[in-house]
């Protein structure tokens, strides 16, 4: 590995390296607009200039890669680098005056602040003062339709939104315009952001406020919002995003990518705006006995009295309340999977897997079996299973598989469904108790690939609703003696 230096402390790296990598990694920031990991390197803002021994001029360190050591001379530093010299910063405060000569002064009312690449490098890089006396340049409005907006005279034209939908989603809506100061990002003619299923995250990609979220837009200021690690429910790939929240309401998905994973920083669309479907506080919070309201004891004793008694655990919740589901179960063969959504496959680069069942392989891992529910249905008619319990979300579950859980129920002697809400299947169970939904509590699944991956708990239930661990420990307690 050839050996390089950064403000004079030696590292060793791989050849072919981006030197603002290296330096990121080195805990050094350097500031830019245009880089991305996972997308080309332009070099176009030239907010990342460093100061290379050796070179007559300043190097965009987003494109300048290190190279390898000589063969003859191993041991040899490659290459020297500068981040804080004077002709660095000068460069820096230059690159931010010309950013913010036509850049409007309308932070207040920006959706972008608080969270803005321009306003933090203008404090840490930039100059108090302006030298721009002339009227600031205009942009026409142009309609991206009911995602996204773009305000064009915020855009600093760091080009991450067009090389976003040529290179990552591939519609290729928006492109660059015209040249010299009347430089636009603008949309081929006819083409809005709509029929592009990943297009929120350009809202991410920008580090101003040029693209916003209508439907975040002016909802909440982001220092109000306290972020949460999570993870997406929408595919077996279990993204890791951001849950953002303030006053028990959710507001807003993000991705939340992972080191080294450029797989990471994207979401689609129908993940991204799923965070409405978990802002109910009002859900039913009672539990159910034969349609009405009844304590958990009634509940405990007619499913103790039913007698052997199945699980179905849909793949869709925790390992945790995999576990302690299957606690249930009179044997360990009477554990059942279910769930069989699907999702079509539009951007194989980064859905790898149309299986839309979150913690199949966890469920897998813990002896509940899948495709298997037809074996129940006739151990339930012969009498061998008296009981059911249903953990269960009526959006991961097609028709078909809802007709034959339904069948199940009601051929069972005792029926007992947890739910988020209640469903048809919920309603046609003898009994039926209230669980918190994915963002109320603590757990982790293992995704398609196998990896291990944690959501945390970002918002309260309603009174009277738990987790499932927390009702199968109160179902499976023995009773007192009298």
């Amino acid at each position: 590995m050839p050996t390089i230096k950064i403000n004079d402390v030696e590292m060793n790296v791989n050849p072919g390296a981006l030197v603002l990598d290296v330096c990121r990694k080195a805990g050094i920031d350097i500031p830019h607009y245009c880089y991305h990991p996972a997308l080309t390197p332009v070099a176009t803002c030239r907010m990342c200039l460093v100061e290379i021994k050796g070179q007559p001029k300043l190097a965009t360190s987003c494109t300048t890669t290190v190279p390898p050591a000589p063969k003859d001379n191993p041991e040899a530093v490659v290459m020297e680098v500068f981040t804080n010299t004077p002709a660095v910063a000068d460069a820096r405060a230059g690159v931010m005056e010309f950013l913010l000569m036509n850049h409007p002064l309308d932070c207040p009312i920006c959706d972008q602040a608080g969270e803005c690449k321009l306003q933090d490098y203008s404090y840490s890089y930039g100059s108090g003062d302006s030298r721009m006396a002339e009227v600031k340049r205009r942009y026409r409005y142009e309609d991206l339709g009911a995602k996204i907006v773009i305000d064009k005279n915020r855009c600093i034209h760091c080009t991450r939104c067009v090389r976003f939908t040529r290179e990552i989603s591939g519609g290729g809506e928006l492109t660059v315009a015209q040249r010299g100061s009347r430089l636009e990002v603008t949309t081929f003619t006819g083409k809005s952001m709509d029929q592009n299923p990943f297009a929120g995250n350009v809202v991410d990609l920008c580090p101003v406020g040029a693209l916003t979220s209508r439907d975040f837009r002016f909802r909440k200021r982001v220092w109000f919002l306290k972020s949460t690690p999570s993870i997406s429910r929408h595919s077996a790939l279990g993204s890791p995003i951001w849950i953002d929240h303030e006053g028990n309401t959710a507001y807003r998905f993000r991705p939340r990518p992972l080191e080294d994973r450029n797989d990471t920083h994207f979401i689609s669309d129908e993940e991204r705006y799923a965070y409405a479907h978990y802002n109910r506080p009002d859900r039913p919070a009672q539990p159910l006995l034969r349609g009405a309201g009844a304590t958990l004891d009634a509940i405990r004793e007619a499913l103790q009295a039913a007698g052997p008694a199945a699980v179905i655990g849909q793949g869709t919740f925790g390992c945790d309340t995999a576990q302690r589901l299957g606690e249930l179960a009179a044997a360990a063969d009477l554990r059942y999977g279910s769930g069989d959504k699907v999702i079509p496959v539009v951007l194989p680069l980064l859905q790898k897997s149309a299986d839309g069942i979150l913690n199949r392989r966890g469920f897998s891992e813990r002896g509940f079996r899948f495709g298997a529910l037809e074996e129940l249905l006739a151990k339930v008619e012969r009498g061998e299973v008296k009981a059911v319990v249903l953990l269960h979300d009526a959006a991961f579950t097609s028709a078909k598989e809802s007709e034959l859980l339904g069948r199940i129920l009601k051929a069972a002697a005792f029926s007992l469904a947890l739910e988020v809400e209640a469903s048809d299947l919920g309603r046609a169970a003898t009994a039926w108790l209230p669980i918190t939904s994915y963002v109320e509590e603590s757990d982790f699944i293992v995704n398609h690939d196998g990896e291990l991956r944690r959501y945390q708990k970002a918002l309260q239930p309603p009174k009277g609703v738990r987790t499932v661990p927390a009702w199968v420990k109160e179902l499976a307690a023995v009773p007192a003696a009298v």
